[in-house]
């Protein structure tokens, strides 16, 4: 149940940092006057902070007449608070490119942001204020109860299998109303809620001593402490309510309830069984994710699991007893559940008894692998603490899996696997109908109120608070990494980063012209070559990931290995990219293409008309491998806590045999302007893109970044006319993005506009049109000081985790920049003039020559008409 700000990023700019000592010390406690407990668990050479806040409420602690309340909650103490008013929470957050959310889940609910380690006591300061003094109005409460009923409409009702197994299982696998209600609730009966109401759970569950405040990243743990206490110290202590009585008396026979469904291809059946209790027996806890990741790595010849598993509704130790165990599997319309359930009952008694020694060490590697990938980023860190320490009191319980996994025995998983074969399991089923049918909402009745009980939020005699200044912004440092180019043509460049033993992996390679020309082989090339790489690295039982994807521009084979692993997934991505028999015809592309965003839609357009046709098409999938699969004008990086000269000299090892010559890259020749329309009927709202060629000898790179800022990346400048996220350009507000990319052969900018088809003209007279005008105005000095600011802060994303290292310097490396770009961005940024960004923005966004791409629903010849400009109707795009 997420509650999200967007985070932006630029795809020219990237960043690393200094990576000597990434190591994890430990978590640093505290427990304050008023019972707020404080974890801090630092993190060296992080450029960010992750704060979250975790209170023990969720959705089970609701009563009967009020499901749904807990995360309609969470919603409004987003909305403003007694120093924060009207949504003035998120002002911090999207002035330095940060993110903030929240979740509900049974018994927990979070909030927590990723922001720069300048504005780590904004984060904590806005926390504090919320917790201090929400404040609920009736406008307030309407808006978010439209925007509850949108989330469970979106999640629940337009989904298909919407509900499954969440929150529709809970009703067959539990009895009491705690464990078996549903969460969401009911969108009318949600409205009966009350500012009372707001006021009455705030009182009872939002207080210091039910909440875990935790802090990640490179901070002073006793700085941070300081910080807290002085926001959160003074916030009086109040006692929580009782936790809910969860206990089931359990039951002996099966629970099922069916359901249709219109349109969907398949049965759905998913059947659930309870989980031991981790509090009181945690390995027996862990033998059952293990048996559930074995049963996962029961695949299909596509490489993708045959049946999906999960520890817990919202995945392992998310919940207080009782849990369960879920698996789901999609089936041929006329299979019956009875048939399903005892094939997976049957499976569950065969591995009780015989050896599945193999099968237990290759689901641990993947359990254990994914923990140390997954928690080596701050975020997950930061709230993966949090969420132990207020369930189990345990937060260290974090750092201490991987070995309790690890001593996960084949002989504990048969024991788990008896239990369940011989247990009663609950069991819904989705299947194709002519209508659909789900359970109806139980409206229940809510308990009265004593007449003399009322509740009301108190007013901090204080009054509203200063927010504090943001701190210096620390300067990131290009860490140890080495750069080379291998005998094969191959870029690659290394980095030490990290603390988890495992590699982050990025090979990118250009589509080429062949590519270019022909998305929908670029789509069924990647389809293979992932299902190669999954049925590869499935073999081999060491854990990591290898997906294979394209854009339309690039091929991208990412993902991560073990360090005790890497030599078995280079193995598979050197049977990856080493020619192979593929009998698929080359025309199944084209039904690979039909989940593109309109973006994707339009480049493929222009990058087809730029380039023109194929003077031959290739005689199979082979060819086309041959072709693209090369290490020429190909880019490869590795990330981890591992020596890079050492780690280069392996993956070269590796790779060595891997030979081929870059595609050559015509000259892109086009007559100036022109319309090309994509005709999408399923399309309500029209995507209109402006594309310009940025000329070679122009302004730098850095000057040409900040000007984006300036004309509408950062949501304070001249250009922002409404919401953030959108440029305004023009008086009516347009959604638009701008940005840099490479296309095709060479840097392109551009400006992304949706619209619905009656305001497309204006795009055209409002923005083409008028770019002179609105490129040349300059920015007022302090303007230009605050979006200087904002590009400073949002290159630090990247640098969260090993992972987002390694695909930002992706980014950089595919525009041929090396990492002396790093620090010559964050220094440079200060240093470009007000004229420099005038004459970046002119010479970058001022014309548009490229043809402007329309794609959705709309007639060419009336939007010829509209905009008096010749409209080309393109077809098989």
């Amino acid at each position: 149940m997420p509650h999200s700000w967007p985070r932006t990023q630029d795809s020219l700019i990237f960043w690393s940092i200094s990576m000597e000592d990434r190591r994890m010390p430990g978590i640093h406690r505290r427990t304050l006057a008023n019972g707020l407990k404080l974890l801090v668990a630092p993190v060296a050479g992080t450029s960010r902070a992750a704060v979250a806040v975790h209170y023990r409420v969720g959705f089970r602690v609701e009563p009967p007449g009020m499901e749904g309340f807990a995360h309609l909650f969470e919603h409004l103490m987003f909305v403003g608070s007694q120093s924060l008013p009207d949504g003035a929470f998120f002002n911090h957050v999207s002035d330095t490119a940060g993110a903030a959310s929240g979740r509900t889940h049974q018994d927990y609910t979070e909030f927590y942001q990723v922001v720069p380690r300048s504005a780590l006591e904004q984060a904590l300061f806005s926390e504090a204020d919320r917790m201090r003094a929400p404040r609920f109005t009736q406008e307030a409460l309407t808006g978010q109860l439209a925007g509850v009923a949108a989330e469970i409409r979106e999640m629940i009702v337009e989904r298909p299998y919407g509900g499954m197994p969440w929150p529709h299982m809970a009703g067959l696998l539990y009895t009491s109303f705690a464990n078996a209600h549903d969460g969401y609730g009911d969108p009318d009966q949600l409205k009966q809620a009350t500012l009372e109401d707001c006021a009455e759970f705030f009182a009872r569950y939002y207080t210091p001593g039910n909440a875990v405040v935790t802090v990640t990243g490179d901070v002073d743990p006793d700085e941070v402490a300081a910080y807290v206490e002085r926001h959160f110290g003074d916030i009086p202590a109040r006692a929580a309510a009782p936790q809910p009585d969860l206990t089931e008396p359990g039951f002996f026979m099966d629970q099922t309830a069916s359901f249709t469904e219109p349109g969907i291809p398949a049965t759905a059946i998913t059947m659930g069984q309870w989980l031991p209790d981790p509090a009181t027996d945690l390995s027996g806890y862990l033998a059952h994710a293990v048996l559930a990741r074995v049963m996962a790595r029961q695949i299909t010849p596509d490489g993708t699991s045959a049946v999906s598993t999960s520890c817990g509704f919202f995945g392992p130790l998310d919940a207080r007893a009782p849990d369960a165990l879920l698996l789901t599997v999609l089936v041929p319309p006329s299979t019956p559940s009875v048939q399903m359930v005892g094939a997976i009952r049957t499976q569950w008694g065969m591995w009780s008894k015989g050896d599945i020694s193999e099968e237990v060490s290759a689901a641990v590697n993947e359990l254990v692998s994914e923990h140390h990938r997954d928690h080596d980023d701050i975020e997950t860190r930061c709230r993966a603490l949090g969420r132990l320490e207020i369930l189990f009191d345990r937060a260290e319980l974090l750092d201490e899996l991987p070995e309790r996994y690890a001593e996960v025995t084949p002989a504990q998983v048969a024991r788990a696997a008896a239990r369940l074969h011989g247990a009663a399991c609950a069991v819904m089923t989705i299947e194709p109908g002519r209508r659909r049918t789900r359970p109806k909402p139980g409206h229940t009745a809510r308990a009265g109120r004593e007449p003399a009980e009322t509740f009301t939020i108190p007013e901090p005699v204080d009054g509203p608070r200063s927010v504090p200044p943001r701190a210096e912004q620390p300067r990131p440092v290009l860490g140890e990494h080495v750069e080379t180019v291998f005998g094969n043509g191959l870029r690659a460049i290394a980095v030490r980063a990290g603390s988890a033993p495992v590699v982050e992996l990025r090979l990118r390679l250009p589509a080429g012209p062949a590519g270019w020309r022909r998305p929908d082989h670029m789509e069924l090339l990647a389809h293979v070559l992932g299902r190669r790489a999954r049925v590869g690295l499935h073999g081999h039982g060491a854990g990591g990931e290898l997906t294979v994807r394209t854009d339309g521009q690039w091929l991208d084979f990412s993902g991560y290995a073990r360090t005790d692993g890497l030599d078995a997934w280079l193995a598979v991505l050197s049977e990856v990219l080493t020619p192979f028999a593929m009998t698929e015809p080359l025309s199944l592309g084209r039904s690979l293409l039909r989940g593109r965003t309109p973006g994707r839609i339009a480049d493929d357009g222009l990058r087809a008309y730029l380039l023109g046709p194929a003077t031959a098409e290739p005689a199979g999938l082979a060819d086309v491998h041959r072709t693209v699969i090369v290490p020429g004008g190909a880019s490869l990086v590795a990330v981890g806590d591992a020596d890079p000269v050492q780690l280069l000299a392996r993956l070269e090892g590796a790779l060595e045999r891997w030979q081929g010559p870059a595609q050559p890259v015509p000259a892109v020749t086009a007559a100036e302007g022109g319309v090309l329309l994509v005709p999408r009927e399923d399309l309500s709202n029209i995507l209109v893109t402006f594309s310009a060629p940025e000329p070679p000898d122009g302004p730098n790179d850095v000057a040409r970044y900040l000007a984006t800022g300036v004309l509408g990346r950062y949501r304070r400048n001249r250009s922002i006319r409404d919401a953030p996220g959108t440029t305004g350009l023009g008086p009516s507000g347009y959604e638009a993005f701008l940005g840099r990319d490479l296309f095709t052969g060479f840097p392109r900018a551009y400006i992304q506009l949706m619209r619905p088809k009656e305001q497309v003209p204006e795009v055209f007279t409002e923005v083409l049109d008028r770019l002179p005008e609105l490129t040349a105005a300059p920015p007022d000095p302090a303007e230009l000081d605050l979006t200087r600011e904002y590009c400073v802060l949002e290159m630090l994303w990247g640098l969260d985790s090993p992972a987002k290292i390694a695909d930002l310097v992706r980014v950089g490396f595919s525009f041929g920049q090396g990492a002396g770009l790093l620090t010559r961005l964050y220094d440079r940024l200060g240093e470009i003039t007000a004229d420099e960004v005038v004459e970046a923005a002119v010479s970058t966004y001022g014309r548009m020559p490229l043809p402007s791409m329309v794609v959705g629903d709309i007639e060419a010849d009336w939007l010829s008409d509209e905009i008096e400009r010749e409209v080309t109707e393109m077809e098989g795009v």
